[in-house]
């Protein structure tokens, strides 16, 4: 969902426990050196003084296996370099080999240290060298794992994991935590059994903290100054981190059991107000529990910590933006961000969001742009419980979506279409996109075991569609069964703030089987409800408006019509040109509408999917243009006599009139 995820103490304590191997080349030689001794100590000094990521590190990698290509540490040095840099698919998947080959020269060689736990005594003895050892082997398990994970290998990753575990090193707690990840996140077994087993090895990684940290304590870090680097070092990535990783977990689990609440509480007990998994998890949270003021705190938050914290959390806020009717300004902030980062990992999520954020403002070429740019990323899904299955799911509704746009941009710019040239020659192929990929997207779905959970509970933590996204999906397959599932979600879904979701849905179901007056009743019941935020819900108020003037329509309610149309209007006027409702203004002119070019402009607008002789009885918007010796025309929409929207347009402008038009609905094309 995000870095919602579960492996946030393994890279959080990697960096930590860097500060304590830094003191081994103090321990590892303690003895007279031999040829291959002093060798091997200037192997171990090429771990050090520099960014993994750079050149350095390669260079120095291959020295060391050059001095001896039969001990691990070359081999890490090139793993963690590949591992550190990688920013794509393929980079990462050079970190592979190397690891492999040093957990495999490691065992070889040290094999018998990995059996023995350290006691006080033995530490004041020597055994630091042992413990340096284990510790290196654990920090090269753990990127290994990690990387299967990224990689979606997790039968590799379940394999490097349980490796691990056999070892049983006293301050491996993560191998436990690896496992209840695993089969949350690869979906091994059924829904329930998965969950099972994610809680009980979250349950048994807590049960082994509470038994080895007090050894860890008296027999490990009592042997150095409270205070110390070693000490805060090997506190914080053994005794602290691991609470964290356990509150985590836990509430990324009962996120998913839709019990909000209780996730929330687990995710604030982590450490740290900036943690970057914390506030990314609870803005998730909050978005299921339909608090998305809430959300939009936590997801505001989200600190920067370069390219792979990106990503993590937009899937989330971008439904944040569309849903208060913001979404270009959302789009922007995340492009800037995305150009800023550069072509790496998360490159690919952050345009499929700043495609849905450009859908919503009604840009649809800059949506198809950044969708295209999606599709052609090889994306690494690092460090989320997000997976390659769903990004393509939420590229192909967007495509769905996209399509669908253009086909309704088609009818609004074409209000006689049936003899627009334009019409006949696009028609065709956008039709085909439309319902190929709803055919593709239906039988994913169909085939997706979480459908249930994650799909049809609407807003649930691990969707990466929306509410408005996923009735396009749905629409016209079995309206019997959708609704009869919905209606038993309304009563048993937990989570407080769902019902108004759920009675749209039905309301939408029954307009579709033909019940337009029960359907009215219903979405007409969820403006009065007084948990509805009219400002973090616009897109789900505008959609009931949108719903109620078709219905309106369709049975020659005339003041229901223009009521409706209306507030579609005000609320998200970037929606309707691409609504099957037509917009209805009052026209006011400051020139002669004799004059040639009034005309021209005044007949190129008349082929718009616009009425412009609106009855004042229905108090529509009433729409100002002004003309300059400029060439420009100014145009003022005033809504209850107050200016709702206003610019110019250079009329000697390519498709100046196109532009002019959207701009009436906020839509910049």
């Amino acid at each position: 969902m995000k870095e919602k995820t579960m492996t946030f103490f393994v890279h959080i304590g990697t960096r930590r426990l860097l500060a304590i191997i830094l003191l081994m080349p103090f321990f590892l030689h303690s003895q007279p050196l031999d040829k291959q001794s002093r060798t091997r100590t200037t192997i171990d000094s090429l771990r050090y003084g520099f960014d993994y990521k750079s050149a350095d590190a390669y260079r120095n990698a291959n020295q060391a296996k050059h001095l001896d290509s039969t001990y691990y540490v070359g081999y890490l040095i090139e793993g963690y370099h590949f591992f550190e840099k990688a920013e794509e698919h393929s980079g990462l998947t050079k970190a592979v080999t190397p690891l492999r080959k040093a957990l495999t020269l490691f065992e070889k060689e040290f094999g018998k240290v990995l059996d023995h736990r350290i006691t006080r005594s033995e530490m004041y003895t020597g055994a630091w060298r042992d413990l340096f050892r284990q510790l290196d082997y654990y920090d090269i398990s753990n990127r290994l794992i990690s990387t299967y994970i990224t990689l979606e290998q997790p039968d590799s990753a379940y394999s490097a994991t349980r490796r691990l575990m056999k070892k049983d090193l006293v301050f491996d707690f993560q191998s436990r935590h690896w496992l209840s990840w695993l089969y949350f996140r690869s979906r091994i077994y059924s829904i329930e059994e998965n969950m099972r087993l994610a809680i009980a090895y979250t349950d048994s990684m807590e049960a082994r903290y509470r038994r080895n940290v007090p050894f860890i304590k008296s027999q490990i870090m009592s042997v150095v100054v409270k205070g110390s680097p070693f000490y805060r070092a090997f506190d914080n990535s053994f005794v602290q981190a691991p609470l964290s990783t356990i509150a985590n977990t836990r509430g990324i689990l009962y996120g998913y059991n839709l019990n909000p609440e209780l996730a929330a509480s687990y995710f604030k007990k982590m450490e740290g107000e900036d943690n970057l998994a914390k506030t990314v998890n609870l803005g998730f949270t909050y978005l299921s529990a339909i608090d998305f003021r809430e959300a939009e705190s936590y997801f505001s938050k989200v600190p920067d910590r370069g390219s792979r914290s990106r990503g993590g959390h937009w899937q989330g806020y971008s439904m944040i933006y569309a849903g208060k009717d913001m979404p270009l300004a959302g789009a922007l902030q995340l492009q800037e961000d995305r150009d800023n980062h550069g072509y790496t990992i998360g490159y690919g999520w952050d345009n499929l969001c700043i495609a849905r954020m450009y859908l919503y403002s009604g840009n649809i070429e800059a949506c198809a742009r950044a969708l295209k740019k999606a599709d052609d990323f090889n994306e690494v899904h690092y460090n989320t419980s997000f997976r390659e299955d769903q990004y393509r799911f939420m590229l192909k509704t967007l495509r769905l979506m996209q399509a669908r746009y253009q086909i309704q941009a088609h009818k609004f710019e074409n209000k006689n279409r049936w003899l627009s040239f334009n019409w006949w020659k696009d028609f065709p192929g956008l039709a085909y996109d439309k319902y190929t990929t709803l055919y593709k997207l239906a039988n994913e779905m169909t085939e997706n075991p979480e459908r249930d959970m994650v799909y049809y509970h609407i807003l649930h933590t691990e969707s990466v569609i929306s509410f408005d996204e996923l009735w396009y999906i749905i629409k016209n397959y079995s309206n019997d069964f959708f609704l009869k599932k919905f209606k038993a979600y309304e009563q048993n879904d937990p989570r407080q703030q769902t019902d108004r979701y759920y009675k749209y849905y039905i309301g939408k179901l029954l307009l579709e089987t033909g019940k337009s007056e029960q359907a009215y009743d219903m979405l007409t019941s969820i403006l009065n409800s007084g948990k509805l935020d009219k400002i973090y819900e616009r897109l789900l108020v505008a959609r009931i408006h949108e719903n109620c003037a078709i219905i309106a329509n369709d049975n020659g309610w005339g003041p229901q019509l223009a009521f409706h149309t209306n507030l579609f209007y005000q609320t998200y006027p970037e929606l309707v040109p691409f609504s099957d409702i037509q917009m209805s203004f009052q026209l006011s002119l400051n020139a002669d509408q004799q004059n040639p070019a009034v005309k021209k402009l005044l007949g190129q607008l008349e082929k718009f999917n616009i009425n412009w002789h609106a009855d004042e009885a229905g108090n529509f918007p009433e729409v100002q243009f002004a003309f300059d010796d400029q060439n420009q025309v100014q145009y003022q929409v005033m809504v209850n006599r107050e200016i709702f929207t206003q610019g110019y347009v250079d009329l000697s402008a390519p498709d100046a009139v196109k532009k002019l038009a959207y701009r009436l609905f906020k839509v910049y094309r």
